[in-house]
């Protein structure tokens, strides 16, 4: 009895100590394919939901950079882009450039976000636009 109590002991440690095989591939090969319709769906809520975000961030950030860059290149003796009016008549012209700028740049990372990490992290909030734009 004394030599199945070792034996078993015995075994029980080569099992414990033995190496993980390769079995959790086709687990895995499953859990990837099971988790396609989130990744797709999260591809499709990203780029409808996201777009429209990156692009009114993005256009309010390009407005406003262009404002003051602008500013500050046409009246420096002015004060540039500390001067109130004459940030206001700058803006008249940096309104459309800026909403253009930043229609094109956050339709593009509205798209990019809402591809990639709607696919890698599905419903994240940077697959919604709401993250760092230019990440990645």
């Amino acid at each position: 009895m004394k030599k199945f109590g070792a034996l078993l002991a015995l075994v029980a440690t080569l099992a414990v100590s033995a190496p993980v095989r390769a079995a959790d591939e086709p687990l895995d090969m499953v859990t990837q394919g099971s988790l396609m319709f989130t990744r797709v769906g999260g591809i499709g809520a990203g780029v409808v939901v996201g777009t429209p975000i990156a692009v009114v961030r993005e256009s309010v950030k390009s407005y406003i950079d262009l404002t003051q860059g602008a500013a500050d290149s046409v009246g420096e003796k002015m004060g540039g882009k500390d001067s109130g009016p004459l940030c206001l008549v700058v803006s008249l012209v940096t309104l459309p450039a800026g909403l253009l700028v930043g229609g094109a740049k956050g339709l593009y990372y509205g798209t990019k976000n809402g591809v990639v990490s709607g696919f890698n992290t599905p419903f994240h909030p940077d697959s919604f636009s709401l993250g760092e734009l230019e990440a990645e």
